[in-house]
């Protein structure tokens, strides 16, 4: 680069650029039509528009914890009979799970008949047999075995615990014979008809979850079959291990079709709300600490921007700054326009230095003859 006509130091003849000129210009990039046809040059407009993303998740069915119920012991007492003696059976609500004999609650049995014996002993009666009564029924001694207690006028040496809600057994520690302790957890029932998917959230697509999102559950053990569901709740803490948040989705399961433990692959369709600018993502160039885009001005010439970016959906990218909504961005072929742009940047960083007269170019007067332009 020279401020006077001639040759440089390789005997190359420099071609004279006046201002005004497109080569003269170091800040865009000027092209032909053929070239721009060979390198494959296509171009899309800068949009405001609402951003789309689907958040792909990893998420295990589980219990729905609102239909599960567990049967612990209120008082000590030997397991005298078992009807229901398997894990996974099916268990219908009021169905007998075991009868129990424990000394204390004969005891209460006891205590409640000479209450209702001494019912007509004066006006403190009425309250003893109450309180015996309610004693019962906190050891969950049905109503109706109390009434035929109360007709028979006989204790019940044993006492049979019934199944409070229809479910399957998924935790089973009773058996004949043995004793159980005061808050021994002997069954716990799980109904099936709906169930849970807990899927686990990368950090970096958190924001774009809340609840009342539709999404798409797809299961391996069911190829082909996908179920639509909604985001439930999400919850409050990240996984500080795997840097992922848990959502919740209710899936019905009428047919028992789907078992707690499967994995399942979780799609949520999200959107933010507003509209905001955004470019395809193809137009974006992510060079080091730079992000560029290359804007399209029209009769062949290019300008490389640097951006700022936000968000990223599926197919767009969200602008903060750079661009205006109207421009005309590259999409394709933007890599070579970059290594033009690159060998610009390096070209005006040398004008500064580099300039000085050719060898064996004119004298300083041939360059005030010529126009008072840069030649090259």
């Amino acid at each position: 680069v020279s401020t006077r006509p001639g040759k440089d130091a390789m005997g190359m003849d420099l071609i004279a650029v006046r201002e005004g000129d497109p080569g003269a210009n170091l800040h865009s990039i000027v092209l032909d039509g053929a070239t721009v046809q060979r390198m494959g040059v296509r171009v899309a407009p800068v949009r405001r528009e609402r951003l789309t993303r689907i958040v792909r998740a990893l998420g295990r069915v589980e219990f729905d914890e609102t239909r599960v119920s567990a049967i612990n012991m209120k008082f000590d007492g030997w397991i005298e009979k078992l009807w229901v003696d398997e894990t996974g059976q099916l268990v219908n609500k009021g169905a007998p799970l075991f009868a129990v004999y424990s000394p204390e609650l004969l005891a209460s049995e006891e205590e409640y008949l000479q209450a209702v014996r001494g019912d007509g002993a004066g006006p403190i009666a009425g309250r003893m047999v109450e309180a015996a009564r309610k004693r019962l029924r906190q050891f969950d001694v049905p109503a109706s075995l109390i009434d035929e207690i109360t007709a028979s006028g006989k204790a019940q040496r044993t006492v049979i615990i019934r199944a409070p809600a229809r479910g399957f057994v998924v935790h089973k520690a009773a058996f004949e014979g043995t004793f159980v302790k005061m808050g021994a957890n002997l069954f716990t029932l799980a109904d099936l008809k709906a169930l849970w998917v807990v899927a686990d959230v990368y950090e970096s697509d958190a924001a774009w979850v809340v609840v009342g999102q539709s999404a798409t559950v797809e299961f391996d053990y069911l190829p082909g079959q996908i179920q639509d569901a909604k985001v439930d709740f999400v919850y409050p803490t990240m996984d500080k291990t795997s840097r992922t948040l848990q959502i919740r989705l209710s899936l019905p399961n009428p047919k028992i079709v789907l078992k707690p433990g499967m994995f399942a692959t979780v799609r949520i369709h999200t959107q933010p709300t507003g509209e905001t600018l955004v470019v395809p993502a193809e137009a974006v160039l992510h060079s080091g600490e730079r992000t560029l885009a290359f804007v399209a001005l029209g009769n062949g010439r290019f300008e490389p921007r640097d951006i700022k970016l936000g968000v990223s959906g599926d197919e767009q990218l969200e602008v903060l700054s750079g661009l205006k909504e109207g421009e005309v961005v590259v999409t394709s072929g933007e890599f070579l326009l970059d290594s033009e742009s690159r060998l610009k940047e390096a070209v005006e960083k040398l004008l500064g230095s580099n300039v000085g007269p050719a060898d064996g170019g004119a004298p300083p007067e041939a360059a005030a003859h010529d126009g008072g332009h840069d030649a090259r």
